[in-house]
């Protein structure tokens, strides 16, 4: 099994993580904001990512340059690399269900598969979990921000 340096990867990593909120940015600034009965806006959300995803960023890689000795990384195996296919796969008919079906079922759905996906066997975890966080999700953007999903 072939493996990779964890500090060049990290920054690497952070970089790239740096350079896709500097694009992110650039394109939230071009969201209109309309006036309407939310609380935060169209942007809210986007800014809100961007400003955590680069301060993550830059923790990780603060962290890799002030790291003396890195570690050997083992990279994935064909059957870890096949999942995570199959996930970006599920993930992109979800997007493409989100509108039509809407979200309380099709996040749901997407919930639920994922998680067996990754070796979930628990009913419990299987039922209750996808339950509790999709709900808190949707009462927390349409009952506190006020933000209506489909």
């Amino acid at each position: 099994m072939s493996g990779i340096d964890e500090r060049p990867s990290d920054t690497v990593i952070g970089m790239g993580l740096l350079a896709f909120c500097a694009f992110a940015a650039w394109r939230t600034l071009r969201i209109k904001v309309q006036a309407g009965s939310t609380i935060a806006g169209p942007s809210f959300l986007p800014w809100l990512m961007i400003v955590a995803i680069s301060v993550f960023s830059i923790i990780m890689i603060v962290r890799a340059l002030r790291r003396e000795h890195g570690e050997t990384i083992a990279l994935p195996d064909r059957a870890a690399l096949v999942k995570i296919g199959i996930f970006i796969v599920l993930l992109v008919a979800y997007a493409a269900a989100f509108m039509p079906v809407g979200y309380l079922i099709s996040t749901f759905a997407v919930f639920i598969a994922g998680l067996w996906l990754f070796g979930e066997r628990r009913i419990l975890m299987l039922t209750l979990f996808p339950v509790a966080m999709v709900g808190t999700v949707y009462l927390g953007f349409t009952e506190v921000l006020k933000v209506w999903l489909p």
